[in-house]
């Protein structure tokens, strides 16, 4: 029995092979099937009945010939296929991993069981002072002896272990340090009191059975564990798929204290002393994922017949409105030949980070170093059409989802729009909606804004592409009306923009001008290439031109930086 790698793995599977005999078989299934329903796993094979244990509180009776009725004894649970008399007894369904099944092969000839499916990384669960029915992940062609894989463990080392033999009778493990354990076999386990023991080779998750990263999630990490009593070589390995997962894992340089994310070549390795336990950051980047969708497998193995399998999985943001016709149309969203991808939809903070100033009172238009660094927070807003906003403000809300009758049970209701986060620019709209958080037990919004610019109205388009490479301009004007212009002082007569008589307009307030240019880097500035640079994250050069403020044009250049907090592709709906 073993478990090998299917020839496609684009979608994140693996396939199992189980060599079967006539008669009785334990096994261990370790993949999720594709499809679980136990008569298409079993189709084609001519199996009498599969049966899996499912324990309660009561004690196990086991060690006895499985050729007596399994169904008379609690914790059984069977399945027997249609054309059997016995089917009208079926009580088991579906076919689960890692769990382990006893299977009666009719005939003389051994088959071939292959389930292909995911892996699923559960903890192992044991009973205290009993036995237990199950499997172990192991490495196929270099499987350890059940000595070696107990070693670690009080609660199992020098325990009974017993195994189906050639004949369908349970016989207990009596060389533990020469019997190998058999990839995809189950074996019945006695604990003395209680365990948490998960192998010599430890992988935890901190939640979840993978590492799903799905279009938002940028990092993720889990903790591999020594229990071998001996110095382990991990081996990490990427395992062959369609479309491979841009994994990249988090190393720290403990000199400078700075980490970097190289990507994870096929295969890599790092030493794990006894006992000891190291955390792998990994990330995605998705900059590099060139589909919707990607899988594949990871395998996690410690030289001595431990292996764990992980499915590592990742899509790139769809705008669920990306067909959306343009507000602009196509002639306001190109730039050098191309238009935003889409794919950057969503809400944009970052900061820009003023660095040189021209010298205006001697008529410089070339920026100099300042004697401090100045920053200005920046809210851009990307939809789905490609389309660019600079915002000043914007209020995070909640929009309630709605039901409708059940087609099946018109007395219940179900989902017909699920609910849903929004973005509100105009606030005039906030009525129709719910606050995003509770603060003192009342929902509010979440209001992100920024006093480093104002313009009329709550958004302002701007030219370009967004993204790497790109290049975004756009122009503010304050005019000597608007209210935080500079100039204009509402009760100074020299700045309220009235006569002599307070009655009739005359300009006393100059016009303000602002020309931004964000000029997007194709590669990190800072060199750090973090999981999220190019989808999640984006920087660059920045420039601007004010006039109005001196006689001569200032000039200011620094750099920027954002950052995408939200996976929102529309604004006030």
């Amino acid at each position: 029995m073993f478990l090998t790698a299917a020839g496609t793995v684009s979608a994140g599977t693996v396939t199992q092979t189980i060599e079967l005999r006539p008669g009785w078989n334990a096994i261990h299934v370790e993949v999720e099937p594709e499809v679980n329903a136990i008569e298409q796993v079993f189709a084609g094979l001519p199996v009498a009945s599969v049966w899996r244990w499912i324990p309660d509180d009561r004690p196990v009776s086991f060690i006895q010939d499985p050729d007596e009725e399994l169904m008379t004894i609690d914790g059984w649970y069977g399945y027997f296929p249609p054309e059997r008399p016995e089917s009208i007894l079926t009580n088991l369904y579906t076919i689960d991993a890692n769990q382990p099944y006893l299977v009666r092969l009719q005939g003389s000839s051994p088959r071939t069981l292959e389930i292909t499916g995911r892996p699923a990384l559960r903890p192992m669960r044991w009973r205290s002072d009993g036995f237990q029915l199950t499997g172990f992940p192991v490495e196929p062609g270099n499987e350890p002896t059940f000595g070696s894989w107990f070693a670690g463990s009080d609660a199992h080392e020098g325990q009974v272990i017993f195994r189906l033999d050639d004949n369908g009778q349970w016989v207990a493990v009596t060389r533990p340090q020469v019997e190998r354990i058999r990839s995809g076999e189950a074996y019945w386990v006695y604990t003395k009191g209680r365990s948490e023991f998960q192998g010599p080779l430890s992988v935890e998750l901190d939640f979840g059975e993978r590492l799903d990263f799905g279009a938002s999630v940028a990092r993720d990490s889990l903790v591999v564990r020594n229990r071998s009593g001996v110095s382990n070589e991990i081996r990490i390995r990427r395992l062959d798929a369609d479309v491979p997962v841009p994994l990249a894992l988090g190393t720290r340089d403990e000199e400078t204290g700075e980490t970097e994310w190289p990507v994870i070549p096929d295969e890599t390795s790092f030493s794990l002393p006894v006992d000891e336990s190291r955390t792998l950051r990994f990330g995605v980047r998705r900059s590099e994922l060139f589909a919707n969708n990607a899988s594949q497998i990871i395998e996690i193995s410690n030289g001595f017949g431990s292996r764990k399998l992980i499915e590592v999985s990742a899509a790139v943001f769809q705008p669920p409105s990306a067909a959306t016709q343009s507000r602009k149309g196509a002639s306001g969203m190109m730039a050098a030949g191309r238009a935003t991808d889409p794919r950057f939809a969503g809400l944009w903070l970052g900061v820009a980070t003023i660095e040189e100033v021209s010298m205006a009172q001697t008529g410089g238009v070339v920026p100099v170093p300042t004697g401090s660094e100045f920053p200005l927070r920046m809210i851009v807003h990307v939809d789905a059409g490609g389309n660019v906003v600079l915002l000043k403000e914007v209020i995070q809300m909640w929009q309630e989802g709605t039901y409708k009758p059940d087609p099946d049970n018109p007395e219940f209701n179900v989902v017909d729009e699920p609910g849903r986060y929004v973005l509100i620019t105009d606030e005039s709209l906030l009525p129709q909606y719910e606050g995003a958080i509770l603060r003192d037990g009342e929902p509010v919004g979440i209001r992100m804004s920024t006093a480093a610019y104002d313009y009329e109205g709550d958004e302002l388009e701007l030219e370009g592409v967004f993204g790497p490479g790109g290049l975004l301009t756009g122009s503010i004007v304050l005019d000597p009306e608007h209210s935080t212009n500079p100039f204009l002082h509402r009760f100074h007569p020299d700045h309220d923009n009235l006569d002599a008589q307070f009655i009739n307009y005359r300009q006393e307030a100059f016009e303000v001008t602002r020309e931004m240019e964000f000029v997007f880097a194709s590669s990190d500035p800072e060199g750090n290439e973090s999981p999220e640079w190019g989808n999640g994250e984006v920087a660059g050069t920045f420039n601007e031109a004010i006039s109005g403020l001196h006689r001569s044009t200032i000039f200011v250049s620094g750099s920027f930086r954002f950052r995408r907090v939200l996976n929102i592709d529309q604004l006030n709906q």
